[in-house]
C-alpha cells in the first residue's frame, strides 16, 4: 500500500499545479500599479499646478515647525491634506500655498502678498536661518529639491527643500535677513539696531 500512496502525491501535486495556471490564464494581464498616495496625474497646457507646502525642518535641531509658523504668504484659508498614516508619523503638515503655476505656461516673477511683520516675528525668522531651516514644499506630490554642486566629484547632488534665508549685509545696514526663494530676494527685513 506504501508505493501507491507515493504515487498519488505526484499526481495530486500535478493536478493542483494545473489548476493554478488555468486561474493564472483567466486572470488578464494587467498594464500598470498603483501605491497608495502616488497616482500618476495627466496635466494639460495652462491646467493649474497646486504647490503644497510642509514643515520646516532642521539638521541642526531636529525640530519641526509648522511651515505657517513664520510670517510667510498664507491663502485665505489654510486646508491641511495629510493624505496617508506615514505623513502623519513623520511630522508632515503637509497644507495648500498661495503659489500657483500653469503646466508649460513660463512665469516670471510675481508678487503673491507683501506684510509689515513685527519685531517679534522679524526674531522668529532670525532664529530659524541660525538653526539652518528649510523650507519644504511639495508639487504634485513631489518635493522641492536644491541642486548642490559637488567640485570634489565634478557632480550635483539634490538638497530636499530650500534653506529659510541667509544672514549678511544688506544695503549698508548693520543687520539684515535676507530670505532667498530660489535665487531671488523674496524679502529683506532690515533694521538700524540688531535684532535681539
Amino acid at each position: 500500500m506504501r508505493p501507491t500512496a507515493m504515487l498519488r502525491w505526484p499526481a495530486a501535486a500535478a493536478a493542483l499545479a494545473l489548476v493554478f495556471l488555468l486561474l493564472i490564464a483567466a486572470v488578464p494581464p494587467a498594464a500598470a500599479f498603483y501605491l497608495p498616495g502616488v497616482a500618476p496625474n495627466d496635466f494639460q497646457k495652462k491646467d493649474p499646478l497646486q504647490v503644497k507646502v510642509n514643515k520646516l525642518s532642521s539638521t541642526k535641531t531636529q525640530l519641526p515647525y509648522s511651515y505657517y509658523s513664520l510670517p510667510f504668504c498664507k491663502p485665505d484659508t489654510i486646508v491641511d491634506s495629510a493624505e496617508n498614516l506615514g505623513e502623519v508619523l513623520r511630522g508632515d503638515r503637509i497644507e495648500n500655498s498661495p503659489y500657483v503655476f500653469e503646466m508649460r505656461e513660463p512665469k516670471m516673477c510675481q508678487i503673491v502678498c507683501k506684510a509689515t511683520i513685527s519685531d517679534k516675528q522679524a526674531k522668529e525668522l532670525k532664529e530659524k536661518i541660525e538653526d539652518e531651516y528649510r523650507v519644504n514644499m511639495i508639487l504634485d506630490n513631489l518635493p522641492l529639491v536644491v541642486p548642490i554642486a559637488r567640485p570634489d566629484r565634478d557632480d550635483v547632488v539634490f538638497q530636499g527643500g530650500y534653506h529659510v534665508g541667509v544672514k549678511g549685509q544688506y544695503a549698508g545696514l548693520d543687520v539684515a535677513v535676507v530670505v532667498i526663494i530660489a535665487g531671488r530676494i523674496d524679502a529683506a527685513i532690515a533694521t538700524e539696531k540688531p535684532i535681539r
